[in-house]
């Protein structure tokens, strides 16, 4: 087996990549701990249950690494990978990347399109859970699709879960606010815009699902700490029933339906490996459907599909 190496590791990506490959991967023994970032090197961290270091990235930390996942900002990754050597294969876990940057892959949708030696992106949880509601439903022919997502204040890693929790806390005990650095804005008990445009996340999710339906997409800051919520409408040619819709999600593998569809909320898919769907509802004035659905973003929306595209390669 050849080296492995996670490129900027100590966020909340990196820490549950790292733990993900220790659970299912203990025989991958030479995993690299490596950063560009000053804050970072020399960090003590953990790797496979002992103590772990953070090298500096150099050209030549990645001789000999068949795969090397990128965490962190896409701004710590761009120079970077330009020194990539010819046979490692990148996997990008950035948030803010683009299709320019690699790539986008989604494990299970277009597993296919995998090549070794080239840069692939794991797309932001958006485009990961879009990808896995759609792809099930292009044999009944989607004309129109309208998302709004949710995401959490852990998408903003360490940094944001502290601050919603440090607001939320004031508020709750009537003291002093302190500024809000992160989403510029109280988050706590509130609802803002997302920092992120929706046009690149909506530019992955076309190029995984090559001829989606065309797409609508929104994007919102919630005030909570882990998972991924999706309000989705879909319109599809021919006018498929009720039951047939149902019949296309339940057969993908990695959507479940909520044992509670009506009180299904972010926090049901919290450590999940799957994606959880409420009731499926038909829009008798639109003649669409929707769908209310929530994933993690850390489990499926990253370091499972980002290890999943690994295993493809390896």
């Amino acid at each position: 087996m050849s080296a492995v190496a996670i490129l900027q590791p100590t966020g909340l990506l990196g820490k549950e990549l790292r733990e993900t490959i220790e659970a299912r991967h203990p025989e991958w023994s030479d995993l690299r701990l490596l950063s560009s970032r000053e804050d970072e090197i020399g960090t003590l961290t953990e790797v496979a249950g002992a103590a772990g270091l953070v090298g500096r990235f150099e050209p030549e930390s990645l001789e000999g690494v068949s795969v090397a996942f990128f965490c962190g900002a896409m701004a710590d990754n761009r120079s970077l990978l330009a020194a990539l050597p010819p046979e490692t294969t990148a996997i990008v876990l950035s948030h803010d990347a683009t299709v320019e940057d690699g790539l986008p892959v989604v494990a299970g949708v277009n597993t296919a399109a995998i090549e070794v030696g080239r840069v692939m992106l794991s797309p932001h949880p958006a485009a990961v859970l879009l990808a896995h509601l759609l792809h099930p439903l292009r044999d009944l022919a989607p004309e129109e699709a309208i998302a709004t997502l949710i995401q959490p204040a852990s998408m903003r890693d360490d940094a944001g879960l502290e601050e919603l929790f440090e607001h939320t806390r004031q508020i709750v005990a009537m003291t002093r606010r302190t500024p809000t650095p992160v989403f510029g804005a109280q988050l706590a008990f509130n609802l803002l815009p997302a920092p992120l445009p929706a046009d690149p996340i909506a530019a992955q999710l076309r190029s995984v699902l090559a001829a989606p339906p065309p797409l609508a997409l929104q994007i919102l800051q919630g005030a909570v700490f882990h998972s991924v919520s999706a309000s989705l409408y879909v319109r599809c040619a021919g006018k498929p029933s009720l039951q047939a819709f149902r019949k296309a999600l339940s057969g993908h593998p990695i959507l479940e339906p909520a044992e509670r569809p009506r009180h299904l909320g972010p926090i049901d898919a919290a450590a999940s490996d799957k994606i959880l769907y409420g009731a499926v509802r038909k829009d008798e004035a639109g003649g669409g459907f929707w769908l209310w659905a929530v994933m993690d973003n850390l489990t499926r929306g990253g370091a499972l599909n980002a290890l999943e595209i690994a295993e493809a390669v390896l």
